[in-house]
């Protein structure tokens, strides 16, 4: 006990803007002795039940796992199971992602290609929401206006949404026409939150470019009063 007990004093004394904050399971799910399913399970935390996190996350073969505090013991839980209770999102810091299977997404009508560990994208791609008729959604993400994001394609499955550039980009369609006005201030910000998350996980490079459609491709998209507003965001069009 005192072992474990110095473990955890250890672990919040390093620097975390996360440490101290609790976070809730969607489903029951196993608490283990270390960051990974060959460790033992020392409990179950059960759908909705929340605990304290350290604010200490693992990567191991693509899954990050969280520290946490269970029962008095250091735990550690993957964090696809935990939710953020004050936002409902990833405690990750990701905005909460709708699946496919809660909108009603159909079957992909085709072979999809997938990006790699080597094809991570280096571009992020704004558009707005006009599309065509594709094998499947042409979005790797949807954002609508109620902050809420809904996925397309997904972060691992290449889009169709910019010609010349698909294999190399994240496409992320905000549904409205903003050609003379805004997005909401909701949807801007899961936009934000959904590129960091991306990039935090491992899904963008860290040196990503951020553009509209029209930057590339002969197009109104993303809407010109959106597209004068990326011109000060973070990489855009940096390279």
């Amino acid at each position: 006990m005192i072992m474990i007990l110095l473990q955890i004093l250890l672990l919040n004394l390093l620097p975390s803007t996360n440490a101290n904050k609790c976070a809730c399971a969607t489903d029951n799910v196993n608490v283990r002795t270390g960051s990974g399913t060959n460790y033992s399970v020392i409990g179950i935390l059960r759908t909705n039940q929340c605990v304290n996190k350290t604010g200490h996350f693992v990567d191991n073969v693509g899954t990050k796992w969280a520290s946490v505090v269970f029962k008095e013991k250091l735990g550690w839980i993957a964090s696809n199971w935990l939710i953020d209770p004050t936002t409902g999102g990833s405690i990750t810091g990701c905005p909460k992602i709708i699946p496919r299977s809660e909108w009603g997404a159909m079957e992909p009508r085709g072979i999809i290609r997938k990006f790699t560990s080597q094809t991570l994208p280096t571009f992020v791609i704004l558009h707005h929401g006009a599309t065509e008729r594709w094998s499947d959604i042409g979005f790797n993400f949807v954002i609508g206006e109620d902050g809420n994001v809904y996925e397309g394609r997904g972060w691992q499955e290449i889009g169709v949404h910019t010609v010349g550039y698909n294999s190399v980009s994240l496409g992320i369609g905000i549904i409205g026409d903003f050609t003379s006005r805004l997005p909401s201030e909701a949807a801007l910000n899961a936009t934000k939150q959904l590129v960091k998350c991306g990039v935090d996980n491992g899904y963008i490079s860290p040196n990503y470019t951020l553009i509209g459609h029209r930057d590339v491709g002969s197009t109104a998209c993303p809407g010109t009063r959106l597209w004068e507003l990326i011109h000060s965001w973070s990489h855009y069009n940096e390279n």
